[in-house]
């Protein structure tokens, strides 16, 4: 297990940094703000210390994949393991909805504001209530941190995401499938030119044998 990785920022990229730890290549997943963060403030040569959670992606034998995430600091990532605890709350779900202090989610969290909670991007209210089920009483630690910045960026929904909606509602789906199907094709952070090009995304994402 990988705890802390400390190199030469190789590159960062929308949610992801290379780090070269004696001519070995580490890809790194980053919250968004945090991405942003580095990607304005250490230029590529530069050392960089992240703290790291590891964990493997996917589901079947034979497709698993390790995977490394990496914080700034030791408190995030710690929260973070807790946070990605609860079941159905995926990692790459987690990290889009870091859109608040992790002080605050943890206070929400212990004080049980199901509110703060659903205003977090894909947070809905079934799972934010799973989430202070699991974890009132385990996150007071982080709700008494030092008031910080988000670690992740509240996404920007293209300026044809209305129109592709109002596509999907035209065809039939109901607003809440059809907003369902929307938002998956927003959250793998491509950068669409158009409202074909979502609607591509979103035929690719819901045709038979697509990944879930």
């Amino acid at each position: 297990m990988i705890s802390k990785i400390k190199g030469l920022l190789d590159n960062v990229d929308d949610g992801m940094a290379v780090i070269n730890v004696g001519g070995i290549y580490y890809e790194i997943m980053l919250p968004s703000a945090l991405a942003e963060s580095i990607r304005q403030n250490a230029p590529p040569g530069n050392n960089i210390t992240l703290h790291i959670l590891d964990y493997i992606e996917g589901g079947q034998v034979g497709n698993q994949y390790p995977r490394m995430i990496g914080f700034a600091d030791a408190i995030d990532r710690e929260f973070f393991r807790v946070y990605t605890s609860v079941p159905g709350l995926g990692v790459k779900k987690a990290l889009k909805s870091l859109t608040i202090p992790i002080s605050e989610i943890a206070r929400a969290i212990e004080t049980e504001e199901t509110s703060t909670l659903t205003k977090l991007p894909g947070i809905g209210g079934r799972l934010a209530e799973k989430i202070i089920a699991e974890l009132k009483g385990k996150t007071a630690r982080f709700a008494l941190a030092k008031e910080s910045k988000p670690l992740a960026k509240p996404e920007v929904k293209p300026d044809f995401a209305e129109e592709t909606l109002a596509v999907l509602l035209q065809l039939q789906y109901r607003r809440s499938e059809a907003q369902a199907m929307l938002d998956r094709a927003i959250a793998i952070g491509k950068r669409y030119k158009s409202s074909e090009e979502l609607l591509q995304q979103i035929f690719r994402q819901t045709s038979p044998g697509a990944a879930k």
